[in-house]
């Protein structure tokens, strides 16, 4: 590897404000003022709603108020529901749950931080100082700690699913946590080795098996790939062992000591577990071709680059960590039977640390592309988002405004002028931030990465104040579960058998509705019930459902945003009917 210098200049470290006022802005929108969205939203936090109102048996094992979630672990819905019975009175079931996530997802932060900070302190990773001129290693590694967390929170594809109530934010949670601990094992073996047995454990009850033994592979691989983790193998491995072991064996164990519907659970648990790893298919990599360019952009050009420019030097400990993780995961969703954002998350963070490696050394060239595309990209997004929330509020021009108004149909637009206060601000800052780096020219290390970190937070602010009212409209279950819950008013004690009902839809329900729906939907005998709510989807929900004998048609609603989902409530006035017409069997779309 080529030698390179760093001056004292080029490592100064960005404001501690600035750096912090980015992180507010990053985490603090889309958690305040709005209701569980459709899709996984929705479904994650019905989860934890259903901990958090439950017994022990829903504790033990996920559910959406009766309905099984065989696939999820229950750990970052224990968390959740800790929150809503801690603020139970203070805050509302959905904003504790949101809180909840709002702290693993600064936890995260600090954790990609002080893990590249401690790898980054390592003299392999130091640059090369022949005359004396390169800047101290405390400020070197504060430097790339800096350009890390900004090249983490530029990632494109992060910022919407890490502000949503699931359990993907965890999950990466318990990756920064790994990596900061196997970072930290250089130094303090028993400690760091604790730490990433811990998250180890904490990844086998959040997203499974095969994440635990991706972890588990890229922990007993680094001694062998490199020689400073093998001098520490000793103690690290070992100190790893005990929580690794005592976190994944708890929960199947108090699942296997319990009843019949422990133990189905448990054994419905192994089958997705054996399902996540039943690919490669021809779809999934399809998925990811496409997929993979934006989601990590822009990390993965400068995490190319770190890895060319360090070939020689791959057992270097902040280059082979981050390197061995990325392939671990990669090879983890490939083997998957489908593509999705949720198995692209966990990448991010060991990509952002293996891009901080680059940027010292990124030649002038590549910085200046970056620069260019985040200065116009993210321009001509504040732009649109300010033009057509205008077009939305004025309705001129009229074809513009006709278009924003179907987002959410019937949606009544209303001037909200602290949120017009707070986007006017953070437009300004975004013009600031902008002229500052093309007039001043910086030369600190983290300025590749300063136009793309605060071109990306100034859009995701803009669109969740200007915008949020309408994103809300469009994915709340509110005004139809309104409907149901007057419809049920009449008999509210009496229980509710579901047929087709999605998750997402179940659980906002159950959170604005408040049904007693039946323990174990969709099994086709609603025993005592009285009620019998449907969920229709497709061109059935454009027809008039047939009167049935025995059952009364009492209710129907859908939200006005999706007329291709529908929902009927029956009241059973005999036996419950052997089929309801256009009924669709089994559980029914998100």
């Amino acid at each position: 590897m080529r030698p390179f210098i760093v001056t004292e200049i080029e490592a100064g470290k960005l404001p501690r404000w600035g750096l912090l006022l980015l992180c507010v802005l990053y985490v603090l929108p889309g958690f305040v003022g709005r209701d569980p969205w459709r899709h996984d939203d929705a479904a994650g936090f019905g989860i934890a709603l259903t901990m958090s109102r439950g017994g022990l048996a829903d504790w033990l094992m996920p559910n959406i108020a009766g309905e099984p979630v065989s696939s999820q672990g229950p750990l970052p819905f224990w968390i959740g529901a800790t929150f809503a019975r801690m603020a139970d009175g203070i805050l509302t079931e959905h904003a504790a749950v949101r809180l909840a996530t709002v702290v693993l997802l600064a936890a995260t932060l600090a954790l990609v931080w002080y893990a590249s900070l401690a790898l980054a302190r390592r003299p392999g990773a130091q640059p090369s100082d022949p005359f004396g001129a390169s800047a101290k290693t405390v400020d070197f590694a504060r430097a790339i700690a800096d350009s890390v967390l900004l090249v983490f929170m530029a990632t494109f594809g992060l910022i919407a699913r890490m502000h949503e109530t699931t359990g993907d934010v965890a999950q990466v949670t318990w990756i920064a946590l790994f990596l900061f601990g196997c970072a930290q094992a250089l130094e303090r073996p028993g400690r760091g080795g604790a730490i990433a047995g811990a998250a180890i454990a904490a990844t086998l009850l959040t997203r499974g098996l095969p994440m635990a033994i991706v972890l588990t592979a890229v922990l007993l691989a680094l001694p062998t790939a490199v020689r400073s983790f093998r001098l520490v193998a000793g103690k690290m491995l070992p100190a790893a062992l005990g929580p690794a072991l005592l976190g994944t064996l708890v929960w199947p164990l108090l699942l296997v000591g319990g009843d019949d519907a422990t133990r189905a659970h448990l054994l419905a648990w192994l089958q997705a577990q054996l399902h996540a790893v039943s690919g490669p298919t021809v779809d999934g990599v399809g998925y990811f071709a496409r997929t993979v360019p934006w989601f990590y952009w822009p990390a993965w050009p400068v995490a190319t680059w770190a890895i060319w420019r360090w070939r020689s030097r791959w057992s270097e400990p902040a280059v082979a960590l981050p390197l061995l993780a990325v392939s671990a995961f990669a090879v983890q969703a490939l083997i998957a039977p489908r593509g999705s954002e949720a198995l692209l998350l966990p990448a991010t963070v060991p990509m952002a640390l293996l891009a901080g490696m680059g940027l010292p050394t990124l030649r002038r060239g590549i910085v200046s592309l970056l620069d260019w595309f985040a200065v116009m990209s993210f321009t001509l997004f504040g732009v649109a988002i300010w033009a057509w929330w205008i077009a939305l509020m004025t309705g001129f021009p009229p074809r513009m405004a006709y278009r924003a108004s179907q987002l959410a149909p019937g949606f009544e637009p209303s001037w909200i002028i602290v949120e017009i206060v707070f986007g006017g601000i953070a437009t300004l800052a975004w013009l600031a931030l902008v002229r500052w780096r093309i007039s001043r020219q910086p030369r600190m290390i983290w300025r590749a990465m300063a136009l793309s970190c605060g071109g990306l937070v100034l859009a995701w602010f803009l669109a969740m104040t200007l915008w949020l009212p309408v994103f809300n409209e469009r994915n709340t279950y509110r005004d139809v579960a309104i409907g149901l819950r007057e419809a049920l008013a009449v008999a509210p004690d009496d229980c509710v058998a579901t047929r087709g009902l999605g998750p997402a839809q179940r659980a906002s329900f159950m959170y604005f509705a408040r049904p007693q729906f039946q323990r174990k939907a969709d099994d086709g005998d609603a025993g005592p019930c009285r009620w019998l709510l449907i969920q229709d989807d497709g061109p059935i929900t454009r027809t008039k459902p047939d009167a049935t004998r025995g059952a009364t048609l009492v209710w129907q609603g859908q939200r006005r945003p999706n007329v291709g989902e529908r929902f009927r409530l029956y009241r059973i006035d005999g036996d419950m009917p052997a089929a309801i017409p256009g009924a669709r069997q089994g559980a029914g779309g998100n």
